[in-house]
């Protein structure tokens, strides 16, 4: 991690290096790292009652659900009591698992207590947006215990909740220390592992996404945070054998959101897609596979577009390009038809969004070779990112998530409607190819499955 090493004036900079790190990025901006401890090793869990108790605390709330509580709670539980500190535990039940939504908090809110207790969160996902949510709307610290190597969001600033039925980001706090412990995180089940390596293999459409945004569009681009997210990755996409290394490569690219403030250096049209998939399952009445699942299965997906509209197309896009109106966005009746019983709530989100635009500017030859080199590092044949989700024990066919030919190109339509962030399926909308790439790539997909 070059800039990065030279930035902090070490040579090479661990984890534990960046925790409360401010420093001037080349990109002109000044990033702090708002987290006083940042640790991934053996035993550390162990060390989050010290931590809480050097800081005043001599009472917190610790939130689980029954699968992380007895994966992590007693010790952290044993931690706490024997640095001085007494906790109050909420443990949501575990099966089904729960999720980031009303009714989580709602359970939670009956053991809410006034002055707002430290929280300790003890889980992934679901148990840290949870607890960052509260943690903001309380006006707490909170401190995280992950469970499983499955997600790059335990340093967020955000929280992902479920809100009549729609995935919608609020602000939230980032955890004052994370103390991720090998020796409970590799126990995860495998399922929650594999989704982890998934999730990783969406970093590179994350930032190719990125990349075309910069060149269309002007959008600011961090090559810190940018770099960050590349190193990570190389390593577990090289080899998807070690839980640990999983751990430091998603906490890398934490920090590099973290940094950020937002998710673009590791989010684009994947999770999008994801994001779709949870939602359309969730009104079905089907429990979702991992959010890391879904991401990993996307990628393979939005890969596929772009060797679509770079490769195959490349030549006739200055055409395509000449005639191009600017970003089709969805009508109201078509996402009424896409989004089903959460389409009015969508559009309520929409509604807040300070524009749908994207600015004119001409998408001319020279923009498109720009565009096209930029994004060409991050570009993974189809064949080669199925064959690492094999590797990893993820799922890699949209039918494994539940999906059938025609709500795979609905999905591939309708998922650039959720959030106001530029991607590729922008880019195709702006060819007016979106529908056709969709309809062709989903016969495809099945086809060639069988």
């Amino acid at each position: 991690m070059r800039i990065i090493e030279r930035l902090i004036d070490k040579s090479p900079v661990r984890l534990e290096d960046v925790a409360g790190v401010e420093l001037d990025c080349p990109c002109g901006r000044r990033h702090v790292m708002a987290i006083d401890a940042l640790v991934n090793r053996p035993g550390s869990v162990m060390e989050v009652g010290e931590f809480l108790s050097q800081r005043g605390y001599r009472r917190a709330w610790l939130i689980a659900d029954e699968r992380t509580y007895g994966a992590a709670g007693s010790q952290v539980e044993k931690s706490c009591r024997a640095a001085g500190v007494d906790v109050k535990k909420s443990v949501l039940p575990g099966d089904p698992p729960p999720h980031a939504d009303r009714d989580a908090l709602g359970r939670l809110a009956f053991d809410l207590e006034t002055p707002a207790l430290p929280i300790i969160a003890v889980g992934s996902g679901t148990i840290t947006d949870v607890a960052r949510f509260l943690a903001y709307r309380m006006g707490t610290s909170f401190v995280v215990v992950p469970t499983a190597p499955s997600m790059d969001g335990y340093t967020s600033s955000v929280a992902a909740m479920v809100v009549d039925g729609v995935r919608v980001t609020y602000p939230a706090t980032s955890p004052r220390a994370i103390f991720a412990d090998p020796d409970i995180y590799s126990g995860a089940p495998a399922e929650f592992i594999a989704a982890g390596y998934a999730e990783i293999l969406g970093k590179l459409t994350a930032l190719a996404d990125w990349r075309l945004s910069s060149v269309f569009n002007g959008e600011y681009l961090c090559p810190l945070a940018e770099e960050l997210v590349i190193d990570a990755v190389r390593p577990v996409l090289a080899d998807p054998s070690s839980p640990s290394t999983l751990m430091d490569a998603l906490l890398w690219i934490g920090v590099a959101m973290n940094m950020m403030g937002n998710s673009r250096p590791a989010s684009g049209a994947e999770h999008h897609l994801a994001h779709y998939w949870e939602m359309r399952a969730l009104w079905e009445g089907r429990e979702p596979q991992s959010h890391g699942a879904r991401v990993g299965v996307a990628s393979v997906l939005v890969q596929e577009v772009y060797r679509e509209l770079f490769v195959r197309r490349r030549e006739s896009l200055p055409a395509l390009a000449a005639r191009s109106q600017g970003v089709v966005h969805a009508t109201e009746d078509a996402i009424r038809a896409w989004y089903g019983p959460v389409a009015g709530r969508l559009l309520e989100e929409q509604a807040g969004w300070e524009s749908r635009d994207y600015g004119a500017r001409p998408l001319d030859a020279r923009a498109l070779k720009k565009a096209a080199q930029a994004v060409e590092p991050y570009l993974m044949s189809p064949e080669t990112a199925r064959e690492f989700l094999a590797r990893a024990g993820a799922p890699s066919h949209p039918r494994d998530l539940g999906l059938s030919q025609e709500a795979l190109e609905i999905s591939l339509q309708a998922a650039k409607e959720l959030r106001h962030r530029y991607t590729i399926l922008h880019f195709a909308s702006e060819l007016n190819l979106l529908q056709e790439v969709s309809r062709d790539l989903a016969e495809a997909v099945f086809r060639r499955e069988g």
